[in-house]
């Protein structure tokens, strides 16, 4: 694809119609994160854009989720690309999330409780979403060889027909991967923490993957004289204060990603 071609795309993603607040992970302080729970409470409040997760499952179903290991949101030390669909489906998130976040789960505004939530498919949260609400889909691959995850990912995004869309990932093969047989807008994500590898905590990502748009941290973001705008849109992650949402936009940042989509909308 031409970079024009690109250009136009971008613009027309981007257009005015794109959200400024996207729910990150869904409503994930009401529910338990990248569950269908999570995202049609997000859609309920009134969230138009969402970010989530995709990984590839062993038998090759892209699955939603943020960790590559289960340990934090089950309790269980597993991979998720060491197991199968079948076998990630049986693992009832919801009901750990219900026993570890009893004040959330018992609350009458969540919707809770919970037991029952399993990590979805990508299919199952594209049609739970609807096609109205925007997507930041994260790609979640590990090493350099990174072409069935993109290569499916785009496929799937396609067969939904879903134009409102961008995809990003750390990892800047990724990136490269999904731009080689996607046409969606893509975005470099980089941050200052210790958890990520040293030589993508500042614009290595996105100088590497060739993104379309910015999708720093919020410290990097607020420690930037110019809060990361330039020539490129720009994302901000994770922003859960208004008074600091407020200050981004007010720098010409494009739009944030929170947790507490509650408190923006």
């Amino acid at each position: 694809m031409k970079k024009s071609e690109r250009g136009e795309i971008l613009n027309a993603v981007l257009g005015d119609h794109w959200p400024r607040f996207f729910a990150h992970r869904g409503a994930s302080t009401l529910a338990p994160e990248n569950t269908l729970a999570s995202f049609a409470l997000a859609r309920k409040l009134g969230s138009r854009g969402v970010e989530f997760d995709v990984h590839q499952a062993r038998t090759g179903e892209l699955v939603v989720a943020h960790d590559h290991w289960l340990d934090r949101i089950a309790a269980r030390h597993l991979k998720i690309e060491d197991l199968s669909y079948a076998e990630l489906s049986e693992i009832d998130i919801g009901s750990f999330f219900s026993r570890t976040h009893p004040e959330v789960a018992e609350g009458s505004f969540a919707g809770g409780p919970f037991s029952g939530e399993r990590i979805p498919t990508l299919d199952m949260v594209l049609e739970t979403l609807g096609t109205e609400i925007a997507c930041d889909v994260e790609l979640k691959a590990e090493g350099f060889h990174c072409d069935r995850l993109a290569t499916a990912v785009a496929r799937t995004l396609e067969r939904h027909g879903r134009k409102n869309c961008i995809v990003s990932s750390f990892n800047p093969f990724a990136i490269r991967a999904y731009r080689r047989v996607g046409s969606l807008p893509t975005a470099a994500i980089y941050c200052p923490y210790p958890s990520v590898p040293f030589l993508m905590r500042h614009r290595e990502c996105l100088f590497l993957s060739g993104a379309d748009i910015k999708k720093p941290a919020i410290e990097t973001a607020l420690a930037s004289r110019s809060m990361e705008t330039g020539t490129k849109p720009v994302i901000v992650w994770t922003v859960d204060s208004p008074e600091d949402a407020a200050r981004l936009f007010a720098g010409g940042v494009r739009s944030v990603i929170t947790n507490r989509i509650q408190d923006f909308i």
